[in-house]
């Protein structure tokens, strides 16, 4: 049978890291690899005797398949280079690229469909679900919640139904609907954040695919509403040669909102709730037409059976450690904006 393995660059909590890395070694992944954007010695003490898992970091290579063997400013650049590399040097029949907050769900083993996928395809698109809440108090763990999926008739009929928080949704959701690839090895590919390249020059979408019918995304775009903040925040400041890094309009409706309620705590946690949040009637209503679903979602259990109680999943304990994780990014959102996490933080 084809074997598989994961590919991210991650700069998150230990406990996320731990936990996508639990959670692709029980879908059955032959190998995870992990490379920290900038040093994570928590994530790294968890996995060291991790079976299967495999912890590098940005840059370890001199950068020397790059532009000038440079370090790429922006971090889809070096989401690229990392999967890009892994994908060439790997002995594994295909390779899924995602984030550390992107959980691949499988109904049957994914090798039985690999199997199935005939030698025209190079890859195969992940459609995505994205966590909502359907709760404003914090859950037993960061995975609660239901999915909501990409909703195609949503500009004509988003606005009756959400009202003005419309604006902040991208065909229905908050983050992507471009998905994430799973891609043949040993063609030499390079691989995108959304799709694989023919070539590491291309920029176009020009491999032939399809859509899984076997497997999907789930995105957890903010683990806790602290978590999403920081990430909005993040986005809102950064800037790449002077310039904003482009979004598409609802996510930067997301940011510029974030930074306008940068130093109201209220504001920030209704934000959070405007753009993540579902009432009971949405999601029955959403459920009813197939945009929300209520999986089992089996991340805590596959987490405890590799670690053990090494890693808490609680709301209130990743919010601490995403609090020391990013120290420097609170330290200059509170001199820009005046912004404090501490109200924000899950109890």
């Amino acid at each position: 049978m084809p074997s598989w393995g994961v590919v991210s660059t991650v700069d998150e909590p230990a406990p996320l890291v731990a936990a996508f890395v639990a959670h692709h070694l029980a879908a059955g992944a032959r190998e995870v690899h992990v490379f920290c954007d900038r040093p994570n010695p928590e994530a790294e003490a968890l996995l060291a005797d991790v079976e299967g898992a495999y912890i590098h970091h940005s840059g370890e290579d001199g950068w020397e398949r790059g532009w000038r063997k440079k370090r790429p400013a922006r971090h889809q650049g070096r989401q690229k280079y990392n999967a890009t590399r892994i994908l060439n040097e790997t002995k594994l029949d295909w390779l899924v690229h995602c984030d550390a907050d992107e959980y691949v769900r499988l109904e049957r083993p994914l090798e039985w469909e690999l199997e199935k996928t005939g030698p025209q395809k190079a890859w195969i698109r992940f459609e995505v679900d994205e966590r909502c809440f359907l709760d404003e108090a914090p859950g037993a763990t960061i995975f609660e919640g239901a999915f909501r999926r990409k909703w195609d008739g949503f500009e004509k009929e988003g606005l009756l139904f959400y009202g003005t928080r419309k604006r902040f949704l991208n065909r229905g959701v908050g983050g992507h609907v471009a998905g994430k690839p799973i891609v043949r090895s040993g063609h030499g590919y390079a691989i995108g954040v959304h799709f694989p390249l023919s070539h590491w020059d291309s920029k176009v979408n020009d491999l032939p695919y399809r859509p899984s019918y076997n497997a999907r995304l789930l995105h957890f775009d903010g683990l806790t509403p602290l978590h999403y903040i920081l990430k909005m925040l993040r986005r809102a400041t950064t800037k790449v040669k002077g310039e904003p890094v482009p979004y598409v309009g609802p996510r930067t409706a997301q940011f510029s909102e974030a930074a306008e309620r940068a130093d109201d705590p209220e504001g920030l946690r209704d934000l959070w709730w405007q753009v993540q949040g579902v009432r009971d009637y949405e999601a029955a209503e959403l459920e009813e037409h197939g945009l929300l679903t209520r999986p089992n979602v089996s991340i805590v259990g596959e987490v405890s059976a590799l670690f053990g109680d090494k890693v808490d999943l609680s709301p209130a304990a990743f919010d601490r450690a995403l609090i020391a994780h990013e120290a420097d990014l609170i330290a200059r959102l509170g001199d820009a904006f005046g912004f404090d996490p501490t109200p924000l933080m899950s109890a």
